[in-house]
């Protein structure tokens, strides 16, 4: 476990954020590494990437005529707006389906300006503001494209669930035998693996991406090709994942987990990264995803520039003063463990 993150206060440290760094290549090499990369973490919705795999491996994208567009949704924790309601609308659509064949539950957006309508008008949220309702809607088409009941899609003995657990078996390399089941936020199983093997399964997605004769190619490339296309549909304005890849035009991947776990494909070397911050804390997860990033050359000046309000994200008082910032500590070349840094000047790092 090291120090990835710290917040602080008129230059002193006042809270410290740990976790732990992976990145691998599409082998499984662990190329580097801060903390252990054996420790075990529910890989959350930095999963759906590979979750939606079998709806393209299956032809069931196909056969519903599926955009780019609704891929990249599919992908998605998507903030709630309108663009997501209506691609979740249109995709249910093409199967014959409703808002009650959804059974991800209903949530507020994460969009600021949809929640404000939505409390300003007294309308309620549906399902369709669910940030998960696109992953939900590639699910009811596998079932439905294989004649499976719709009814209990999101049941782990599900054959479309086993499917799921088939593919991200096969990404990260381990007996789906020997994986532990959670249930996600929005009803579905969710696995827990460890985090080389995560970090290996977005490796090998970049592989299988751009290597014609890989088995998964087909699905892999449209996943990387969606995202990248129409990376507003995987978050949403002002979101963290949209600004990244739409920002680094095309270099690589990213997609957000809950309880601050962060999954990159870099597109070049066909490299994995699985970044994990041990207090679930998400404050934390966009400073060291662009700090490990930058340490890894895959980013620019310019690029970083851009990104400058996530990489070191500002605090504000409720007089509207900075007081203070996020800011990543930790080098990716030279571990350090869990050493103490509370109270300590932050320009001594």
């Amino acid at each position: 476990m090291e120090a990835l993150a710290v917040v602080t206060r008129n230059d002193l440290i006042e809270s410290v954020h740990y976790g732990t760094i992976c990145v691998t290549n599409s082998i499984g090499t662990v190329l580097y590494q801060l903390g252990s990369p054996d420790t075990s973490i529910f890989f959350r919705s930095s999963a759906k990437p590979i979750q939606v795999i079998p709806l393209l491996q299956s032809g069931a994208a196909k056969a519903y005529n599926f955009s780019l567009e609704e891929i990249a949704l599919a992908c998605s924790s998507h903030s709630g707006q309108g663009r997501h309601q209506a691609a979740v609308q249109k995709m249910l659509g093409r199967l014959k389906l409703g808002e009650k064949d959804l059974h991800c539950g209903i949530m507020m957006p994460y969009n600021a300006d949809e929640s404000n309508r939505l409390i300003s008008t007294g309308d309620k949220p549906s399902v369709f503001h669910c940030s998960c309702s696109g992953k939900h809607a590639a699910m009811l088409a596998l079932a439905s494209y294989k004649n499976l009941p719709i009814d209990t899609y999101e049941d782990l003995a599900h054959p479309v669930q086993q499917e799921i657990l088939k593919t991200i078996a096969d990404f990260a390399e381990l007996d789906p035998k020997s994986i532990p089941v959670g249930i996600d936020g929005c009803g579905v199983p969710i696995y827990l693996l460890p985090i080389r093997n995560i970090a290996q399964s977005y490796g090998k997605l970049m592989y299988q991406a751009i290597h014609s004769h890989s088995p998964y190619h087909p699905a892999a490339k449209t996943v990387v090709d969606a995202m990248l296309a129409y990376p507003e549909m995987v978050s949403g304005d002002d979101e963290f994942c949209t600004d990244l890849m739409r920002l680094t035009h095309g270099k690589l991947i990213g997609k957000v987990g809950c309880e601050a776990v962060y999954c990159i494909g870099i597109r070049n070397q066909q490299l994995g990264v699985c970044i994990k911050i041990v207090d679930g804390n998400e404050r934390a997860i966009y400073p060291v995803v662009i700090h490990l990033l930058k340490q890894l050359n895959v980013l620019d000046e310019k690029e970083i520039e851009t990104l400058k309000n996530w990489y070191h994200t500002p605090i504000y008082n409720n007089l509207k003063e900075q007081i203070g910032e996020v800011v990543p500590v930790f080098d990716i070349h030279q571990p350090k463990g869990a050493v103490p840094l509370l109270g300590k000047d932050i320009k001594d790092f």
